[in-house]
């Protein structure tokens, strides 16, 4: 399929007023500024080559206004997504002009998905991804707190189990960086990665895939998840 543009998608979601007034109504930045968030997810959908594939399942951590999810049925995919989500949420109504349905979840520290999702995926992707910087309490709150490698390495078997389909099946986050918050951004960089830690910065080093994307991220797959 060819390459949807940032007018297909405008188009497709009712055009650029509807979006705009659902924005400014819902104090919703990202329909605000719909032009510049559609270009960077569609950066991000034709990175994964979503325009190329076969219908696949897809789930979107963090799905903000959720122009991902709805790019990524406009190509034919699967996609399943979450975010902070409250039913009196003002983002309800950019939500419904999408016709997406995220799940109010988040990922926790050490905390398995269980069964939150009713179906296993291809892949989960997150973009500008808190995970593994910030905590959330209920309600959340904006602490910031930096996994270390068994905390990151908890959440990928938890995924491998609960979530990943196959062997090629993959996650790829690309995520905040470490060493701009605290305890980090106030040590020597000898001391840090851009992930936080050195020991961090070691582990993610084998997991980057720069033919998606030379940003900060990882790509990993379930067979490698599984043999950590």
């Amino acid at each position: 399929m060819e390459q949807l543009t940032v007018q297909d998608i405008i188009k497709q979601a009712g055009g650029i007023e509807l979006i705009n007034n659902t924005g400014i109504a819902s104090n919703n930045k990202y329909m605000v500024h719909a032009e510049d968030t559609i270009e960077e997810q569609l950066r991000w959908a034709h990175a994964l080559k979503l325009n190329q594939l076969q219908p696949v399942d897809i789930l979107e951590i963090g799905t903000g206004a959720g122009f991902f999810p709805f790019i990524s049925k406009a190509y034919g995919h699967n996609v399943d997504s979450c975010d902070d989500r409250h039913p009196d949420s003002w983002w309800e109504d950019g939500y419904q002009l999408l016709n997406v349905d995220p799940k109010n979840y988040f990922i926790y520290k050490n905390t398995s998905v269980g069964n939150t999702f009713s179906q296993k995926f291809d892949m989960i992707v997150s973009f500008r991804s808190t995970i593994g910087t910030t905590t959330y309490i209920d309600p959340p709150d904006d602490g910031v707190d930096v996994w270390n490698v068994d905390e990151w390495k908890f959440l990928f078997k938890d995924c491998s189990k609960n979530l990943l389909k196959t062997d090629n099946s993959f996650m790829y986050f690309q995520c905040n960086k470490g060493c701009n918050l605290p305890p980090y951004v106030n040590m020597h960089a000898d001391e840090i990665s851009a992930w936080g830690s050195t020991e961090l910065g070691e582990f993610f080093s084998q997991y980057q895939n720069n033919d998606i994307s030379e940003g900060h991220h990882f790509y990993i797959t379930k067979e490698q998840i599984d043999n950590l």
